[in-house]
């Protein structure tokens, strides 16, 4: 049996989840293909095939069956994707536009009781006008569900909107009787009016659309633009689109590489925290293999390519965040389950509402009317109302309080979640090193350590040394604050005083120490005649400088606690080992146990060592961990988590970014990575942890809020079609399309007061 492959897809014109299901079902006609798989936010489709790749020929007649456009490979892969939905939501806020100004003279003349035969001839016209133009849309989703079977709101509304505008216009042009208390405007406002507020919501999902592709677009720009290329003997710059396997790349200091490869000349430091979440760059040296867009901080390297263009591992990340974004929301295929037996359960009633009417002997006019009352009092403002009014309540009281939620669903999902999952470095911790623990030699003056730190520090811009400058600030305490001959805690690490400690060496300010760094083992620095060494024991090895078994043996304790250990050597004389440890957050713990007493599991995913990661799951008890764990690695994980609980993960870098979208939901720290931020359906933009559990309580009240006014709305329904079709007309209860507006109104302002009730109790929520 052939084994099945997949294929992605650009498709234009899908703006609905029911688009996606009219392409999903052209697709699986065409021979070979088994399985689509339509993201209408994205563009995209994914389809599953066997035998040969299907051609574009085959393909376009399919899309276009659908009232779609497929755009060709090369373009697509050309296109910038958040550009190409900024232009739609251009498209989409002129014809807003057009639509206000032509539905003003339609409805300012009934509003000002000046109406007459002249006004109802031009707004007869205006309101073609406008079905023709700003409506037009919504009349190709309605012929494109029906020609696909696939029935959703266009349908209703397209029928709704059209037969407002014949019966008016057999009114003005025939002169069709109303019935008692029906008036002319009621047919106008269902052809122009509602067009208006539809076009409205079609620019709010485009702009929602181009905001989430600018996830895409952050990642694709992570990759540089150009390469420096080795060529016979010279250096040459090319766009990297042009670079080829076996290509030798020079990055210097600084530079971003623009390729997978293995590194054949130089070395350097490498800051791989894009794919690895880890602040502490690594070192890289010949044979080592490096990644596209990670950056050599401290040196000049020769990479020989082994992936390109869609092969790298950044392009990977891409296509799993692509990826992750089509599968995110359950919740969308539900909503297109009701929508699909809703629809023609209501354009049946009000076919048999007129055929009813007609048998009595009632006449066409009071038949038709009676159908349009149905269809007008089932149009689905308030059912469409009910979830995003109270998702932009719940939202924008979030937001008030520096919680960003980007998607309906968000809040929603994380009301339900069992599972939150935590990045460690950024997330759980501060994201960058601090001495952890100092540990002296015997027979070492405290001020000859001080003194040689401060040279070091000035030597280099090396995170580690940096901490060890902050560290070296941090003891400038005096007597009270004394640098112990063991590990220095919590306390030492809180002092924040200035006053220089008594014995103290001034650090030099008038000539910068000369020094060298080697990439991975530390640095050597030369100041005032001595001699410094501060790094790896392999560093001071080649440097013929020997440790102490005692000191060795308290640096490997450190080692074994998750620590990253660099000696302090002077003059060929070890003076101390110093521990750096990502430090952890200060409302880390009391998130954990507030997610913990609410009867949920928590669990540590980080592509950090195994050491770490239980040192940090161990401070914060936290129930599971997994360690060095790859991006790919991190979305398998959420996959099994997802088999059997709601997952939310949580994270701040880039590696984060294909797990955060693959998870039911996904909480961004705002003090992240952009892409994070963008690929997240949640982002704490002030960046602390605790705002975590305020998002879960306002999302449980939204919730409640949701189904209050789902309940309302379909009670409404359930209530107002019956009338309206004239079941309760034996009882003297006749409810003309005029009331039947009426109703609707009531139905929508029903579903407003409660969102500002729930707007008034997230107020007090602390």
């Amino acid at each position: 049996m052939a084994t099945a492959q997949k294929l992605n897809l650009k498709i234009d014109g899908m703006t609905c989840a029911h688009c996606a299901k009219a392409v999903e079902r052209t697709l699986t006609g065409v021979a070979g293909i088994s399985q689509a798989q339509a993201d209408f936010a994205s563009g995209s489709v994914t389809v599953e095939f066997t035998g040969p790749k299907p051609s574009f020929e085959q393909l376009d007649p399919a899309v276009r069956k659908g009232g779609y456009t497929l755009v060709k490979e090369e373009e697509a892969e050309r296109r910038d994707p958040a550009e190409h939905a900024k232009k739609e939501q251009r498209r989409n806020l002129l014809l807003l536009i057009a639509g206000v100004v032509l539905v003003l003279p339609v409805m300012l003349p009934h509003w000002l009781g000046l109406m007459g035969r002249g006004w109802d001839w031009a707004a007869l016209a205006l309101a073609v006008t406008i079905q023709a133009t700003v409506g037009f849309d919504f009349y190709k989703g309605a012929v494109a569900g029906l020609r696909t079977r696939n029935l959703g709101m266009d349908v209703l509304v397209s029928i709704g909107m059209a037969s407002g505008l014949l019966f008016g216009a057999g009114v003005v042009i025939f002169g069709w009787h109303l019935p008692p208390g029906l008036n002319k405007h009621i047919y106008f406002e269902a052809a122009t009016l509602l067009v208006v507020f539809l076009r409205l919501g079609k620019y709010v999902e485009a702009k929602a659309r181009g905001n989430a592709l600018g996830a895409l677009r952050s990642l694709l720009q992570l990759a540089p633009e150009n390469a420096r290329l080795r060529r016979d003997g010279e250096t040459v710059e090319i766009d990297a689109n042009e670079v080829e396997q076996g290509d030798i790349c020079v990055v210097n200091a600084g530079g971003r590489i623009p390729v997978d490869g293995e590194v054949v000349g130089g070395e350097s430091d490498v800051d791989e925290a894009m794919l690895t979440g880890e602040p502490v760059p690594v070192a890289r040296k010949v044979g080592d293999t490096v990644r596209t867009g990670t950056i050599a901080t401290n040196g000049t390297l020769e990479i020989k390519a082994t992936a390109v263009g869609r092969d790298t591992a950044l392009a990977n990340i891409v296509k799993l965040v692509e990826e992750a974004q089509r599968t995110k929301a359950p919740i969308q295929r539900f909503a297109d389950r009701v929508s699909n037996w809703f629809v023609p359960i209501v354009v049946s009633i009000a076919v048999v509402t007129m055929g009813i009417w007609l048998l009595t002997g009632s006449g066409f006019g009071r038949a038709a009317t009676q159908a349009i009352a149905v269809l007008v009092i089932a149009c689905p403002c308030a059912l469409g109302i009910a979830v995003p009014a109270a998702v932009m309540i719940g939202s924008g009281a979030a937001l008030k309080r520096n919680i960003l939620v980007k998607n309906g669903a968000a809040l929603e999902r994380i009301s339900h979640a069992t599972v939150f999952a935590f990045d460690k470095t950024g997330t759980l911790t501060q994201g960058k090193p601090s001495v952890e623990g100092v540990e002296f030699a015997d027979g070492v003056e405290e001020a000859d350590v001080l003194g040689a730190v401060a040279v070091v520090a000035r030597a280099s811009q090396h995170p580690f040394t940096k901490a060890a400058g902050e560290w070296l600030q941090r003891q400038a305490g005096g007597p009270d604050n004394p640098v112990g001959r063991g590990a220095v805690g919590a306390t030492d690490r809180a002092s924040q005083s200035s006053a220089p400690q008594a014995g103290m060496p001034v650090p030099l300010k008038d000539t910068a120490p000369k020094s060298t760094e080697f990439a991975g083992r530390g640095l050597v620095a030369e100041a005032d005649g001595h001699k410094y060494l501060f790094g790896t024991e392999a560093l001071l090895r080649d440097n013929d400088v020997g440790v102490p078994d005692e000191l060795a043996a308290k640096a490997s304790a450190m080692r074994d606690k998750g620590d990253s250990v660099s000696l302090l050597a002077q003059d060929g004389k070890v003076l101390a080992a110093f521990g750096f440890a990502d430090v952890i957050r200060e409302d880390a713990k009391q998130v954990i146990a507030q997610l913990s007493a609410a009867g949920a599991k928590t669990v540590l995913i980080t592509g950090d060592h195994e050491a770490a990661a239980l040192r940090v799951a161990t401070a914060l008890g936290i129930e599971d961990y997994h360690a060095g764990v790859s991006p790919e690695s991190k979305l398998m994980l959420i996959d099994r988590l997802k088999d059997f609980h709601i997952v939310a993960m949580v994270g701040d870098g880039i590696n984060d970014a294909p797990a955060l979208a693959r998870a039911d939901i996904g909480v961004a720290i705002g003090g992240g990575s952009d892409v994070a931020k963008e690929t997240g359906d949640m982002v704490l933009m002030s960046g602390r942890l605790t705002d975590l559990p305020l998002a879960i309580e306002f999302g449980k009240r939204s919730l409640r809020a949701i189904r209050q006014n789902l309940f309302l709305s379909l009670c409404y329904n359930a209530i107002g079609i019956p009338l309206a079709a004239g079941a309760m007309v034996w009882a003297g209860i006749f409810l003309p399309p005029s009331y039947a507006a009426l109703a609707m109104v009531f139905s929508d302002l029903s579903v407003a007061a409660n969102s500002a009730r729930l707007a008034a109790e997230l107020r007090k929520v602390k």
